[in-house]
């Protein structure tokens, strides 16, 4: 068998929707990454520390690490925004724990519980996680018996759903995730982020960089294919000692016993116990061996 197909789009094939170029486009312009903010979250900000790329967190050393795809802070909020193009089912789960190792790292030791900032854990998906047909899905808690009363921990999971971006309230908002689909950019701002995107093809660094990461990630596969095959065949080679085992115990088995009647049968023979058609019953042996029996031994 050859060698796996790469998974991994070229160089040219590249939109904002990829994890590399959107990463990289908002790390590399701060300005545009508050901007996008803004729009997805309908708040304001006043300034924006520089974004960064793939930032990683760990709560402690035996503690599962989380990798952010775009971190970012102002004065009393922290930003997580994170490109989705396919649905892992386990996007509730990683916004909790996501949220959870920012606050651990948001607070040192003997600080108040007051000066935890507010946190934002943003998914931009290209599909419809919950299938409600909402084009956006913001989550606050708040009190099941009481649901305008918010618990203020002052803690935000937003999922957007481009596939019905269309129900978005205004115009530069939709047209934003028809451009993550794939369609021309109309207003302002999708066609900064598209000019982003086209200037960022021609960064040969960049390119450089997404060459080795694709050449990366297809021998990370390669070597877990191959590492699959090697397993699967000692399971296989395993599997075939177990079973030539088990025929090995089962003919032993079946000799044993096939040496048993052969030993009661002359016993029987030896002793007159009944006739050759009796014996050759009890003993479960073919009349013919059990008569040959007889006539070996005179009976």
């Amino acid at each position: 068998m050859g060698k796996l197909k790469s998974s991994t789009k070229s160089w040219e094939e590249l939109t904002f929707a990829d994890n590399f170029l959107f990463c990289k486009i908002l790390e590399s312009e701060p300005e545009l990454c508050k901007e996008l903010l803004e729009l997805l979250l309908h708040i304001k900000i006043d300034h924006l520390e520089v974004p960064q790329m793939e930032k990683t967190m760990q709560e402690g050393f035996e503690s599962k690490s989380v990798r952010f795809d775009v971190f970012t802070k102002d004065d009393g909020r922290i930003f997580d925004i994170e490109m989705q193009t396919t649905d892992t089912k386990n996007l509730p789960k990683r916004a909790r724990y996501y949220q959870s190792v920012i606050d651990m790292d948001n607070l040192s030791k003997g600080e108040k519980y007051s000066k935890l900032k507010d946190s934002y854990i943003v998914f931009i998906c290209l599909d419809d996680i919950f299938n409600k047909g909402l084009p956006v899905y913001f989550f606050e808690n708040l009190c099941r018996q009481k649901r305008d009363l918010s618990l203020n921990d002052r803690t935000y999971k937003v999922f957007f759903n481009a596939k019905d971006c269309d129900k978005l309230k205004t115009l530069e908002e939709r047209d934003f995730f028809n451009f993550l689909k794939g369609n021309h950019a109309e207003s302002r701002f999708a066609k900064t982020i598209e000019e982003k995107v086209e200037r960022a093809k021609k960064n040969e660094k960049w390119r450089k960089v997404y060459m080795t990461w694709q050449q990366t990630i297809d021998e990370e596969k390669e070597i877990a294919r191959e590492e699959g095959l090697a397993e699967g065949r000692e399971e296989g080679l395993e599997e075939g000692r177990k079973e030539g085992l088990e025929e090995g115990r089962e003919e032993g088995r079946k000799e044993g016993a096939q040496a048993k009647s052969i030993e009661n049968a002359k016993n029987l023979l030896r002793m007159n116990l009944g006739t050759p058609e009796q014996i050759s019953q009890a003993v479960s042996l073919p009349l013919e061996q059990v008569l040959a029996f007889k006539d070996e031994m005179k009976c």
